[in-house]
């Protein structure tokens, strides 16, 4: 069997330019990777981080490493479990977490948009990080995404509606509807990625380590098939899928990219911890998050 990396150098050259380019389903005119929709007629084209995911190398590529994952559980005895693991893959969620101020302003707040934290600066409604941090984010996200990364939107995916503690106790559950079509996954952390694979730049960036929203059972099957063992249980896979101890160098997730802002509207759940929080802001922000969150028919979950 082809190594997917030796499958992904024969794809790309046979795909050659046409894989790399797309024509507006309307005027006919070459749209930009980096754009949403055609510069000559305005026609929407789709979310560029989706059309990347969508090329032909990038499927191929995911698919056999996917396939690799199979053949490999088969092998080893755990093809059942594997094929459980997978299904279950396929109703995991992207979630995000924030801390209590957040969540109130958010959820309160119907005019407010989630925004970016290069939006943000832009706007001058806060100031830049650290210059350390400041240049390592935009250099990550001009690698990934070019001159859209500043429209990404991160979540982590996840089995269990539990998310990443390490940026807050209070995990947003996000309605599929408003993120399926615009959203893509990432094995891993975007910022550890680079360095695993040594990126300098963006034609570094390997295939096969993306997926579209509707495949991402098997990114999931890709990177953890080696963790599914004959004894592994259903109760384990939301801690095999995203483990986060509140410390962010040792969280260890797949990272959802979602292109756009979207309102309270677009969140199902909310995950935290009520009882047994007495210390202010907690005390005064909570029964009112918990009032505006029944009101809107979005689901408290108690942790």
């Amino acid at each position: 069997m082809l190594a997917y990396l030796d499958i992904n150098i024969l794809i790309k050259t046979i795909a050659g330019i046409e894989d790399n380019s797309m024509k507006c389903t309307k005027c006919g005119a070459e749209v930009s990777e980096c754009l949403d929709n055609c510069s000559t007629c305005r026609t929407y084209a789709g979310a560029p981080n989706v059309r990347f995911a969508e090329k032909t190398v990038h499927q191929n590529a995911l698919n056999a490493r996917y396939n690799d994952a199979l053949q490999i559980a088969k092998a080893n005895g755990t093809h059942n479990e594997l094929s459980h693991f997978d299904g279950a893959m396929k109703k995991t969620f992207a979630v995000i977490n924030v801390d209590i101020k957040k969540l109130y302003d958010f959820i309160t707040d119907d005019s407010m948009i989630y925004s970016t934290y290069h939006l943000q600066v832009e706007g001058e409604s806060r100031i830049p990080a650290v210059f350390e941090d400041d240049s390592q984010r935009r250099r990550v996200e001009a690698i990934l995404f070019a001159s859209y990364g500043k429209h990404i939107r991160y979540a982590a995916l996840s089995y269990d509606k539990k998310g990443l503690t390490s940026y807050g106790p209070y995990s947003m559950t996000l309605r599929e509807i408003s993120i399926e079509a615009r959203a893509t996954l990432l094995e891993n952390n975007s910022y550890p990625f680079l360095d695993k694979h040594n990126i300098i730049k963006s034609t570094d960036v390997p295939d096969g380590f993306c997926s579209t929203w509707g495949e991402r059972h098997k990114l999931a099957v890709a990177k953890l098939h080696d963790r599914i063992l004959s004894t592994t249980t259903e109760a384990q896979y939301a801690k095999i899928l995203l483990e986060s101890e509140g410390k962010r160098p040792t969280d260890e997730f797949i990272e959802v990219h979602i292109y756009g802002g979207f309102d309270n509207k677009a969140i199902e759940s909310v995950t935290g911890i009520s009882k047994g929080v007495y210390k202010n802001p907690e005390r005064g922000m909570l029964p009112v998050i918990k009032k505006v969150l029944k009101k809107k028919g979005i689901t408290w979950i108690e942790q």
